[in-house]
């Protein structure tokens, strides 16, 4: 919303004019801080619900968690799990769900856990030493559609977060 400031050319004008301006630039600060916090606290929903949903053999003990930063906010999944759900792992369930732009350090599907991953099917033993047969897991991608449910939504957020009340 544009903002418009009327002054003469006289200096208690000027001094009015540069404390209204300040105030628009508080206000503008706060607005900027709720978006930013309105859509780390969305993704960070949209990521626990992803992440709870997955297709995972093993213990999906994932968390997420958002927490401020400075100048802004972090979406964390923390487990041991997290890479597995969230870049998928098995070369069965290789190039169903390709994960856009992997990062190089991360495993390709199939490359991970002594040559295993490469395997249509294989098992390991679970904490409680039961074999467990897998294929592996597509890749859920929770924290990339988090990423893109925030830039879906960030017009709107916007719009509303902004709309809701006046410079005072």
């Amino acid at each position: 919303m544009p903002k418009t400031i009327t002054l003469q050319l006289s200096e208690q004008s000027i001094d009015k004019a540069i404390k209204e301006l300040q105030r628009y630039e508080k206000w503008v600060a706060q607005k900027t801080a709720q978006l930013i916090e309105r859509l780390a606290l969305l993704g960070a929903h949209e990521a626990s619900v992803r992440f709870a949903a997955a297709m995972y053999d093993g213990e999906n003990d994932v968390s997420v968690t958002v927490e401020p930063v400075e100048n802004g906010w972090t979406i964390k999944a923390s487990g041991d799990s997290v890479c597995f759900i969230e870049f998928g792992a098995g070369v069965y369930y290789n190039g169903t769900e390709p994960y856009p732009k992997r990062p190089a350090e991360v495993a390709k599907i199939g490359e991970y856990g002594k040559g295993k991953g490469k395997r249509n099917a294989w098992g390991y033993y679970d904490d409680s030493g039961n074999l467990v047969i897998t294929h592996g897991n597509p890749a859920a991608m929770p924290m990339w559609y988090a990423t893109e449910e925030m830039r879906q939504q960030i017009y709107k957020i916007a719009r509303e977060v902004f709309a809701g009340d006046s410079v005072v």
